[in-house]
């Protein structure tokens, strides 16, 4: 099957220019296929055309050893490392759980103080805190059901 290369990559395999290029596209000269040049239309028009001349497999072979020496970086680990980073995580989350803990607290008393106060209200202003009253409720069983689900 023919490949079907880029503009750019068509012109650096034929080293020429991308604007050449587009310009033969545009005469006629190099047939293109919405945007691509098939390998074989490259070679009629410009025989000397090679996949080294654009450097891809030379920077696809140098990534693909980038990528295995880190892999195998990766599996050998530190212990020791992985450790220290586990006791950081757990200290992290110990924090953020009495955080949360804090947090629910102070809903609670906001959500105590509201409804005393509006014990103390006339009717009206008591209507209106308990519509305040209301979403705040909601708003709070709303975030407590988001954090359930995660």
């Amino acid at each position: 099957m023919d490949r079907l290369l880029s503009v750019s990559q068509a012109a650096r395999m034929a080293g020429v220019p991308r604007r050449l290029l587009q310009q033969h596209i545009q005469e006629g000269r190099v047939a293109s296929f919405e945007g691509y040049i098939r390998m074989s239309e490259l070679h009629k028009a410009y025989p000397e055309a090679s996949g080294d001349k654009s450097g891809m497999v030379e920077k696809t072979r140098l990534i693909r050893e980038a990528a295995l020496l880190k892999d195998a970086a990766g599996r050998h680990a530190d212990p020791e490392r992985l450790a220290a980073e586990l006791h950081r995580a757990k200290i992290e989350i110990a924090r953020l759980r009495s955080q949360l803990e804090g947090y629910k607290e102070l809903a609670a008393e906001t959500e105590a103080q509201l409804l005393q106060l509006q014990e103390q209200c006339h009717r009206r202003e008591a209507s209106m805190l308990g519509t305040v009253i209301g979403w705040y409720m909601n708003q709070v069983k709303l975030r407590e059901n988001r954090e359930a689900v995660k």
